[in-house]
């Protein structure tokens, strides 16, 4: 019985809104009012700036990753009748995507599935931020950068689970990715939308006005 309470209770975890209680206490604002209005990374990026960004994007990267951790780690709820780690972080994902606080309408998921994959397999999960960079870096835009990143995850995981030899991952890892995936990809359905149309938002790398304000400076 305690194994599905334990699912309630990630899922509860998940959809804490960091992003929205992070602007009405700092900045007293509703983050749900700019922007895209999502509750998610990039938009209290966009919308509160580096700080409340950096801040949500570490939440919610815990949000799905701390629990995960410590159920594989054994450090918490021992000789206990669990779920596989990564069912309470995914579930903690779902409750990222789907906040009960607020009618089901949450983030997309893409930090706190990270989180998951760090709390699972961290090796994993960091050789694949390079590929988000350059991906975000080239494109710019965030939507393709984690949309590709999320698939690579999925297909290193498949290549993983059936060819290596030194890396043993299970079914549920692998199911679970492929979870993700599918859920990111339904969450971007607009963002696709907006590229085709010429309209989604660029990430900007003003370099060239921040040398002018270097040479002013001097």
């Amino acid at each position: 019985m305690f194994k599905f309470v334990l699912v309630i209770i990630a899922y509860l975890i998940g959809s804490i809104p960091f992003s929205y209680i992070l602007g009405k206490f700092i900045k007293k604002d509703d983050i749900r009012k700019h922007g895209s209005g999502n509750l998610g990374t990039t938009n209290a990026y966009r919308v509160f700036g580096k700080v409340i960004g950096t801040l949500v994007l570490i939440l919610d990267t815990l949000k799905g990753g701390l629990i995960v951790f410590l159920l594989q780690k054994e450090l918490v709820f021992i000789n206990q009748d669990l779920f596989h780690p990564l069912i309470y972080g995914f579930a903690a994902v779902l409750g990222h995507v789907f906040p009960v606080w607020f009618k089901f309408k949450g983030g997309k998921g893409v930090a706190t599935s990270f989180g998951l994959l760090l709390g699972y397999a961290p090796i994993m999960s960091l050789s694949i931020l390079p590929a988000f960079i350059i991906i975000e870096l080239s494109t710019r835009y965030v939507s393709i950068a984690s949309v590709v990143s999320t698939v690579i995850a999925f297909y290193v995981g498949l290549a993983l689970y059936f060819g290596s030899n030194f890396l043993q991952y299970d079914l549920t890892f692998v199911i679970v990715l492929f979870l993700a995936v599918v859920l990111i990809f339904w969450r971007h359905k607009n963002n696709f939308h907006r590229i085709r149309q010429g309209t989604e938002n660029k990430i900007s790398f003003d370099i060239s006005s921040k040398i002018k304000r270097f040479r002013h400076k001097d």
